[in-house]
């Protein structure tokens, strides 16, 4: 055997190794909250040492921004560069919103054991607010704006997030068209405010 193919076997493992602590963690976070879920418990239930987890995350939580890092995957945010600039913000909202909410019944499920002030929803939220920064400050527009990047690149993320919060994360929800409204109020009149210059 060579060594290529010892290679390829190796990322074989480690993939469907990462993809059953992930999918794992996930559907336990529909029962309990984060904070009830060990490192022992979600072994248990993947079949795997602790010493195998510990080949791949620091605790819990390092498993936990990874989950974030899959879902982001599934999203294909990198589809938004296939959109034309002057409207990828909406088309960055659609995704999300379009991806979270093929997975409504599993994120009121999560929230039923996770409160929003806990440390689940507290990672996602940084999580996001770093997806949707990165984004931002690669977009050629951000320049235009007369504040600094960091506050504009912030500003967007921010109210991108907030509007997500307010589609998934609240009793009585905003709807898509509303929060595509919202969207636009809120970031489409500074962009139109910026090309004029």
């Amino acid at each position: 055997m060579n060594e290529s193919r010892f290679i390829r076997q190796d990322r074989q493992i480690a993939r469907r190794t990462l993809s059953d602590f992930s999918e794992k963690m996930l559907m336990l976070l529909a029962d309990m909250s984060l904070e009830e879920i060990s490192v022992q418990k979600i072994c248990d239930i993947c079949n795997y040492p602790r010493s195998t987890f510990y080949n791949y995350f620091d605790d819990i939580y390092d498993l936990m921004d990874y989950c974030w890092t899959v879902i982001v995957k599934d999203m294909n945010l990198d589809e938004y560069m296939k959109i034309p600039v002057k409207d990828r913000t909406e088309g960055i909202f659609s995704i999300m919103y379009d991806y979270l909410d093929g997975y409504r019944p599993q994120i009121h499920k999560i929230l039923s054991k996770n409160s929003l002030n806990g440390r689940c929803m507290s990672s996602l939220r940084l999580f996001m607010r770093g997806q949707i920064k990165d984004i931002v400050s690669t977009c050629p527009y951000t320049k235009d704006f007369p504040l600094r990047e960091d506050v504009m690149v912030d500003y967007y993320a921010v109210t991108i997030e907030m509007l997500l919060e307010k589609c998934f994360l609240e009793k009585n929800p905003l709807s898509k068209e509303e929060a595509v409204q919202s969207l636009g109020f809120l970031l489409g009149t500074i962009e139109k405010e910026a090309h004029r210059k």
